[in-house]
């Protein structure tokens, strides 16, 4: 596949926008195509969404106009929530998950991003520090006293919980966790926290690491 046919000029231009924008940097034609490492886009796409309402320009600079604004803010928040799903699920080095963040972001639809971003205990930043913009299901968590994903550490004694996911690094983590049965989809009830943090899987009593629990992510029961 073409990978210049995954992406829409118009999100380009947007997200580098944007990116300007959080930088406190002037937006300037220079400065966006400056961006522009795959030369995806041109000077005339840029005046394109100038004619097409996402851009106002004056005195030579660049300005979101409302729907710019927000078409530009949900292309931010699909990449950045594609990195943290690429690195905290699927375990990918952060060097290297830019690209293929930003050919995932654009099969996202709105349902599958609020997905994503509620499987991800709706982060507040992404694997370089910068903010992921709030959607619809962050504003509905907001609400709640406590957040629905968390990880295994933080519950209770006789708290439960369905396993989503496990964030690590290291695969004989992953190997030894998967052979004593954790994995998405089984459930843990904790037994005990001190001295050892214990827990139940159906009627097997296992005993786990601190560090490990700490990785291990699951659906508050």
């Amino acid at each position: 596949m073409d990978n210049n046919k995954c992406h829409d000029p118009i999100d380009e231009i947007l997200e580098r926008v944007w990116i300007l924008v959080e930088d406190g940097q002037a937006v300037s034609a220079d400065r966006i195509l400056s961006l522009n490492m795959e030369h995806l886009i041109n000077n005339g796409m840029i005046e394109e969404a100038v004619r097409d309402g996402f851009l106002e320009k004056r005195d030579g600079k660049f300005e979101f106009t409302q729907s710019g604004r927000e078409r530009g803010e949900g292309i931010i928040r699909r990449h950045r929530l594609a990195e943290r799903l690429l690195m905290d699920v699927l375990n990918m080095e952060k060097i290297g998950i830019e690209s293929d963040a930003c050919r995932f972001e654009h099969f996202l639809s709105p349902e599958v991003t609020d997905r994503i971003c509620t499987l991800l205990g709706h982060p507040r930043k992404c694997p370089h520090g910068k903010d992921i913009p709030l959607g619809a299901c962050c504003k509905k968590a907001e609400d709640k006293v406590e957040s629905a994903v968390i990880p295994l550490s933080e519950l209770s004694v006789g708290g439960s919980g369905r396993v989503l996911y496990i964030s690590t690094q290291s695969h004989q983590r992953l190997d030894r966790l998967t052979s004593m049965g954790i994995f998405p989809g089984r459930v843990v009830k904790v037994h005990q926290r001190e001295p050892l943090f214990v827990v139940f899987l159906d009627q097997t009593q296992l005993a786990l690491d601190r560090e490990i629990v700490k990785e291990i992510f699951v659906l508050r029961g």
